[in-house]
């Protein structure tokens, strides 16, 4: 997919958001399941060679060399198999690389306070990335329809050339040469002939686990469907957006009151956080109280609300509270989640929809759900 000439700009694979998305869940998943494991083991040496002149090889060396294994994967081979093999290594290497950020900026080690909160800071970049990504390409679709749907299906026909293409994968490329209202092209109808004459492969039969997290997920849409056909899911989200922002400021003022902050000395990462939740808190309870008259705009003001707190304030939480602030960050996501579903619920006075601030929540929220 070209959206310049190749002279001028380098060319976009058709699933490059998905699999940024992909990288970013593995990495944070794999950040989590680390500092869990470490946890629970007392933080053991990773590599071996704990103490006693042994030999000890930090696991941001075993991530770096997955990262050049996932590299590697996508450099020789071709086709979308090989670059979600490879977003999935290189995320899992990443994980492990990022995890030990603390071992480069301080003297502190590993346990170096700000170190979560840089590695948080770092996914939410690539975040934003896989945003401006996803957004890029929805421009190509709209400037340049024919090289899109040309790229979409050279992608699946690469990958069947040598192996064939099953059934789905043959109707899947097929219709995104024809998804979209533009005339077909010369190169359409070649291409269309290609997978045509890729020869047929039996499609293997999924494995036990794919089904069951197939039912799950089917199970889950069902249950989030029924509550936002309740009106009062929507105000659930507004006054759940609230108390999530004031959860912070009065644990502070309660921690102030005690004494519990005498021998506190992350007094910046306290003040951002606090001024982050002020921030946020006086976005949702505006939000909440344009309910009644605005829907538009209470979509819009709660979605700000909870992405001040996601971009910016829990970075300072995790510098604060560590890897404990992972189930506020959790809380945050849910209700960005949720708060899309009930979008379509809420009146709108007018059609058109906030571009810049619903880009990067349909962002954060296409991570929380992406799979391989």
């Amino acid at each position: 997919m070209f959206r310049t000439p190749p002279n001028n700009g380098f060319p976009r694979t058709a699933s490059a958001a998905a699999h940024l998305r992909l990288f970013v869940l593995v990495g944070v998943v794999t950040v989590l399941v680390t500092r869990a494991f470490l946890a629970l083991t007392d933080y053991p040496k990773l590599g071996g060679g704990a103490g006693n002149g042994g030999l000890h090889i930090s696991h941001m060396l075993w991530g770096g060399l997955l990262m050049l294994v996932g590299l590697l994967v996508m450099l020789v081979f071709s086709g979308v198999a090989s670059r979600r093999r490879g977003a999935l290594t290189g995320g899992v290497g990443f994980g492990l690389f990022i995890d030990e950020v603390g071992k480069l900026v301080a003297t502190d080690g590993y346990f170096y306070r700000p170190a979560p909160g840089l590695i948080y800071l770092s996914f939410v970049a690539l975040t934003g990335l896989a945003w401006w990504v996803a957004r890029r390409a929805r421009t190509d679709r709209q400037e340049a329809p024919e090289a899109f749907r040309a790229a979409c299906a050279v992608d699946i026909a690469l990958q069947g050339l040598r192996r064939g293409l099953t059934a789905r994968e043959r109707c899947e490329a097929l219709s995104r040469l024809r998804g979209t209202d533009a005339p077909p092209t010369a190169v359409d109808v070649a291409l269309a002939a290609l997978i045509e004459a890729v020869p047929e492969r039996q499609a293997r039969q999924p494995a036990p686990h794919h089904e069951l997290l197939e039912r799950a997920r089917v199970w889950a849409s069902a249950r989030v469907a029924q509550l936002v056909a309740k009106r009062r899911l929507v105000h659930l989200v507004a006054w759940g957006t609230t108390l999530q922002a004031a959860v912070l400021l009065i644990a502070v003022a309660v921690e102030g009151l005690t004494g519990g902050l005498d021998g506190e000395t992350q007094w910046t990462a306290i003040a951002g956080a606090l001024a982050c939740s002020l921030a946020s808190l006086v976005l949702s309870l505006r939000g909440a109280a344009q309910l009644l008259r605005d829907g538009e705009a209470a979509l819009r003001t709660l979605r700000a609300a909870l992405l001040v707190d996601l971009l910016i304030g829990q970075v300072f939480k995790f510098t604060i509270n560590q890897f404990s602030g992972v189930t506020d960050w959790l809380v945050s996501l849910a209700l960005l989640y949720l708060l899309c579903q009930v979008a379509p619920q809420l009146p709108h006075r007018q059609a058109a929809s906030p571009q810049g601030v619903e880009g990067i929540g349909d962002a954060l929220h296409a991570t929380t759900r992406q799979t391989a």
